[in-house]
């Protein structure tokens, strides 16, 4: 409580600095907010820079897109990334604390992650949990995506897009919530105009969260993002950010499953063929070692410069940096053991990360043989060197009896450093690696008639991988590479009906590591990347008329080149596996009173292995994919009475089972759970009590380790939030 009052005096200390400081140098007037602008809109005249480098608005786009404003994500109360994604059409979970946003979409849980438009190489190693705070919206674009930002999305691409510098619009704002266990939030953005013709922008959140329900499970978040927009004169405009990301969360991966004999109060959480559930007595425990560090420390540099070149073209350099420090120091594994015990194991991962990017590109807006065109061509370059210590425990039945708790009493001893722990190949390795991305791109939309837009284009990219080994144990070192060569394309059309209606098709494809191109092993290195491919056809329509907005998509995806064994001899791995998913997915907005608003989404999808050899020569064809539900619903409902101060909102999740295996074995069943807030509207205050999970539903979210234990999300928890607008 002490960490919150002092956050809070900081908070209103910043705030009052800001405003004494506003009114001695210029008066840039009050904005004075009503209420949510935009909280439930499908954004379909927005333009989405996730999917098209052309200025495309989403109706205009043949693709799926959805974008989450920051006016919806407070009424929903998404305090972190995840919270905020799984109330998006189609996408559900949330990884584990060592890729805290991790999601599946389409069948699949290769998904890129940008920020501001700019990914990073091995997103799925160096995902961070985040505060939603410093963000204006959240953009998703479903299915492959490499034409645009190159290998790693196959599910689709998710931009999260910082507040930035408005000049027109000075805005001062602050955030302070405090809510089950002790979990606090706090937060202030201020920015405006500077001297003649620049902006800035400043943006601060800490959240300290803690998970009440589970023992030692939280996380604490320092986020500061900042913006300053300069015109340099005549078109040229430099748009500079510098960013810095704090996380230490204690982490929790997992409740062991343990035989339906033992458990006293077996739960519904899971179904398997041998008879494990998951016991309510242990739904509390954490078996992580009680000194166990899940931290991360990032800078972000970037640099955009944009310009007018006459004749309808413009251009755009943007260069982006940043370096991160990541510590994993964790007991992972937690495998009940009869009669009354924990297994367990010890992991210490390192990661030192340096990326740098730089992107040109040139559009112009004109015609093309009388038809009116808009075409981009670029090219980018980036480089990522990652270092990383990495230590395992072995599998020796004296490691293992040092780290075996008690099921009910686990004293846990903290970690521990001794090499004696660690023995055998692999175990103590320090490795590096370096990868160089060389990408030139080509995009265009074309209109041959005025209610028809083709949408075209290409992307090469050429990754160069080098990796070194060092086996501490072995006394080895190994140094290898691999190199890359993928096309990939899209070509789309819309047809606009109506002015409020369209229906759009297109084609693309994807390309997919076989693993993290950071850890690459010597052998999975000299097979070529996955590739994927999607068809889809789709309708988005709006009826003012009748205050409503939905699309609706359809869709397949094939993946091939997926590591298998080899049939005839299952020692050898080859890549001849293939996985594919179909669906359809439905998102609306409604407005049937002046008063009331609905909105929702539905996701279903049938998604299985079409070719899958593991070891033992088991195949898993027409197996489902781990963690991904084929059922996923989202409700949201807002109540505004005539004249009142008053806002009632709810929102109901529901997501069907979903396995932890490539087997099947292990079923998390589905579950449905609801959200509940009051708002008052204070003149520049609004105050909120919300309810979250509140029902009290004891359900997984997540695979923890895939045949022993699952993360189990949070038990009901309530929190009371002000947020303040000056």
């Amino acid at each position: 409580m002490t960490m919150f009052i002092r956050t809070a005096v900081a908070v209103a200390a910043a705030t009052s600095f800001h405003a004494a400081y506003a009114q001695s140098s210029a008066e840039l007037g009050t904005v004075t907010i009503e209420g949510s602008r935009d909280a439930n809109s499908l954004h379909l005249n927005d333009s989405s820079g996730t999917a098209s480098r052309l200025g495309l608005s989403v109706r205009e786009t043949p693709a799926s897109v959805e974008i989450l404003s920051q006016d919806a994500i407070q009424q929903r109360g998404a305090r972190t990334f995840s919270e905020a994604l799984r109330g998006m059409a189609g996408l559900s979970g949330g990884g584990p604390p060592s890729s805290p946003t991790t999601l599946s979409t389409r069948g699949f849980t290769s998904l890129m992650y940008l920020y501001d438009g700019v990914r990073s190489s091995g997103a799925g190693v160096t995902n961070r949990v985040q505060d939603t705070w410093n963000y204006d919206r959240i953009e998703v674009l479903k299915g492959p995506a490499s034409v645009l930002d190159g290998e790693g999305a196959i599910g689709g691409v998710v931009n999260f897009v910082t507040k930035r510098p408005d000049r027109d619009n000075p805005n001062k704002e602050a955030l302070l919530s405090y809510g089950s266990y002790g979990s606090t939030r706090a937060a202030f953005g201020f920015g405006g105009a500077l001297g003649d013709a620049s902006a800035y922008r400043l943006d601060y959140s800490r959240n300290d969260t803690r998970v009440g329900t589970i023992d030692r499970n939280g996380e604490r978040i320092d986020h500061f993002t900042s913006g300053l927009l300069v015109d340099l004169g005549g078109s040229v405009k430099l748009d500079l950010s510098f960013d810095y990301l704090r996380d230490n969360n204690q982490a929790y991966w997992g409740t062991p499953l343990v035989p339906r004999s033992f458990a006293t109060q077996p739960t519904g959480v899971v179904s398997t063929p041998d008879g494990r559930v998951i016991d309510k007595r242990l739904a509390r425990n954490n078996y992580n070692v009680p000194d166990d560090e899940n931290s991360s420390e990032t800078y972000w540099l970037r640099a955009r410069l944009t310009g007018q070149a006459g004749g309808g073209w413009s251009w755009r350099n943007e260069f982006s940096a940043n370096k991160s420090n990541r510590v994993f120091r964790n007991s992972e594994s937690a495998v009940f053991v009869a009669p009354a015990n924990i297994a367990r194991d010890q992991t210490l991962i390192t990661h030192d990360q340096d990326f740098w990017l730089n992107r040109f590109d040139a559009t112009h807006k004109g015609t093309l043989g009388g038809m009116d065109n808009r075409f981009v061509v670029g090219g980018e370059y980036s480089e990522t060197r990652f270092g990383s210590q990495r230590r395992f425990s072995d599998s020796s039945a004296a490691t293992a009896s040092l780290l075996r708790v008690s099921v009910f009493d686990p004293y846990l001893a903290p970690f521990n450093d001794n090499p004696a722990l660690s023995t055998g190949g692999g175990n103590r390795t320090n490795t590096t690696s370096n990868v160089k991305v060389t990408s030139v791109f080509v995009e265009d939309a074309l209109k041959p008639l005025r209610n028809l837009t083709l949408v075209g284009g290409l992307r090469h990219d050429r990754t160069e991988v080098e990796r070194g080994i060092t086996d501490l144990n072995l006394g080895s070192y190994a140094r290898f590479g691999a190199s890359y060569r993928a096309t990939s394309g899209r070509i789309g059309a819309v047809y606009d009906i109506t002015p409020q209606s369209s229906v759009y098709a297109q084609y693309t494809n994807a390309t997919l590591p076989v693993n993290s191109l950071f850890l690459l092993s010597a052998s999975n290195a000299a097979f070529p990347m996955s590739r994927g491919k999607q068809a889809e056809v789709g309708f988005k329509q709006s009826l003012p008329e009748a205050n409503l907005e939905w699309t609706a998509a359809a869709y397949k995806i094939e993946l091939g080149n997926v590591l298998s064994r080899d049939p005839n001899n299952p020692n050898n791995t080859v890549n001849n596996g293939s996985q594919s998913s179909r669906g359809i997915e439905l998102s609306t907005v409604w407005r049937p009173t002046r008063e009331w608003t609905l909105a929702g989404n539905l996701a279903a999808l049938d998604a299985r292995f079409d070719t899958l050899v593991e070891a033992g020569n088991v195949s898993r064809v027409g197996k489902t994919p781990p963690n991904v539900p084929e059922r996923v619903a989202n409700l949201f409902a807002t109540y505004r009475p005539d004249g009142s101060k008053f806002e009632y909102f709810a929102s109901l999740n529901h997501t069907g089972p979903m396995f932890t295996d490539n087997a099947n074995q292990i079923r998390i069943n589905g579950f449905t759970t609801l959200d509940a807030a009051v708002s008052y509207r204070l003149q520049k205050a609004l105050l909120t009590f919300r309810v979250r999970n509140l029902t009290d539903k004891l359900y997984a979210t997540w695979a923890g380790r895939a045949t022993s234990q699952v993360l189990l999300a949070p038990r009901r928890t309530f929190e009371l939030s002000a947020k303040f607008d000056f």
